[in-house]
């Protein structure tokens, strides 16, 4: 009789101890983890670093350039399929042309550093294939010299100069896309002076880019 006792009075005191434990179990609170520091989320504005490489084939007599361009990018998504992103660019792009023509030899050596402000408009099209559309506006700083046989006139220029593209993004992970864009641009280089006489330069190009977006 008295071990009966010992046992129920045991069996007792640990159905307790459960019921203690269960009511403390149901009653913690579920807290779900905070996004890790850094990670882009659709509602926050985050810093992007991106650098692109440029080739820009020129309209009628502009030469074919080469280059970089690098920016600054913050993001504005309040949306997971719409993605604001805002820009700074500045690039550096080179190039020449030459030719000869009725026994004539002429070339054309130029560079430019077009300072940018733009704005894309990131559409998603699945969770990491985005594509964009966007322009740019600024102001390009250059230099061309103009040689036609053993005679050279050099300038250097300066005007306004804009852009209108789009392309594809892949986002490669929250921190890290790939880009490859087309637009086209002109650049106003006024009253450039070549050989005695004032000339607007006006330098139509179509750019093809590939670049990486990194956010640190």
């Amino acid at each position: 009789m008295l071990e009966e006792k010992l046992v129920m009075k045991k069996c007792l005191s640990i159905i307790t101890l459960l019921g203690a434990l269960a009511g403390t179990a149901s009653a913690a609170p579920y807290v779900l983890p905070s996004p890790q520091p850094g990670a882009l989320t659709p509602y926050d504005m985050q810093p992007v670093y991106a650098i692109e490489g440029l080739y820009a084939i020129g309209d009628d007599d502009t030469p074919d350039t080469w280059g970089v361009r690098g920016s600054f990018n913050l993001y504005s998504s309040a949306d997971s399929t719409v993605r604001h992103q805002f820009n700074i660019n500045v690039g550096y792009e080179t190039g020449d042309e030459s030719e000869y023509s009725d026994g004539i030899y002429s070339k054309v050596d130029m560079y430019k550093i077009p300072v940018t402000a733009g704005y894309d408009l990131n559409l998603a099209l699945t969770d990491s294939f985005m594509i964009y559309v966007g322009g740019k506006a600024g102001y390009a700083f250059g230099d061309m010299d103009f040689t036609v046989e053993n005679e050279t006139w050099s300038e250097t220029a300066g005007g306004f100069t804009f852009s209108v593209g789009g392309g594809l993004k892949i986002q490669c992970s929250d921190a890290v896309y790939l880009k490859a864009g087309y637009e086209y641009t002109r650049t106003y280089f006024g009253d450039s002076k070549f050989g005695g006489s004032t000339q607007n330069i006006i330098l139509g190009q179509h750019v093809i880019s590939v670049g990486l977006g990194c956010q640190f």
